[in-house]
């Protein structure tokens, strides 16, 4: 009668059924490490990347969300889309978090500008540099230096600053509320009302 008993015995005991085992598991165990580097590869940008942003410029906030500004060229009263990081003349530009460069170019309220695209919807937004160090098409990781400010890009201003923004399915968000938030939990955030400007999105952003 074969029963619960033999079962274990025959797992145990028989020599083939204890090959199979030393030869599957070692499988499934390497399909998980296949798995996982396709996944936390930097050259896969999705939402399963949960590290939070971080600053991009060290430096005080000079202009914040929302605040009304205004446009001395077109002589119109704006909404801030983002934050303006004040530094010293040369200081560096850091990507927020990792993704890739799908923009470098000029914009005509920011001047030079970066975009860098997080995953599916999230994109982040750096205007006003001087020196670009990345070109689109780039992979970079939280951290990496893409950038440089300096005054003389920014007639406007007296000061060098970095214009940080971030954007999330079109809607522009707070960057200060989401430096300390989650890629995995940014859409609970989402109750901002979009910014009517000139500023948006273009197509080879996306």
């Amino acid at each position: 009668m074969f029963n619960k008993r033999s079962l274990k015995f025959n797992l145990f005991k028989n020599p083939s059924v204890k090959a199979v085992k030393l030869l599957f598991f070692p499988a499934v165990i390497s399909l998980i490490f296949i798995a996982l580097s396709l996944f936390c590869s930097p050259e896969s940008v999705s939402a399963q990347y949960t590290a939070p942003f971080i600053k991009p410029l060290e430096g005080g906030i000079i202009t914040g969300f929302r605040q009304e500004y205004f446009d001395e060229e077109k002589q119109v009263s704006r909404m801030h889309t983002g934050i303006d990081i004040c530094a010293e003349d040369g200081s560096s530009v850091v990507a927020a978090g990792n993704g890739k460069v799908v923009y470098v170019g000029f914009s005509p309220i920011g001047g030079r500008t970066i975009v860098i695209r997080h995953n599916e919807k999230i994109r982040t937004t750096y205007l006003n540099i001087a020196e670009c160090f990345v070109s689109t098409g780039d992979r970079v990781l939280q951290g990496d230096i893409i950038a440089a400010i300096s005054a003389e890009d920014d007639p406007s201003s007296l000061s060098p600053h970095l214009h940080f923004g971030i954007i999330y399915d079109g809607y522009y968000l707070d960057p200060e509320d989401v430096l300390n938030i989650d890629y995995s939990s940014i859409s609970k955030y989402i109750v901002l009302e979009y910014v009517e400007n000139d500023f948006k999105i273009q197509a080879e952003w996306k």
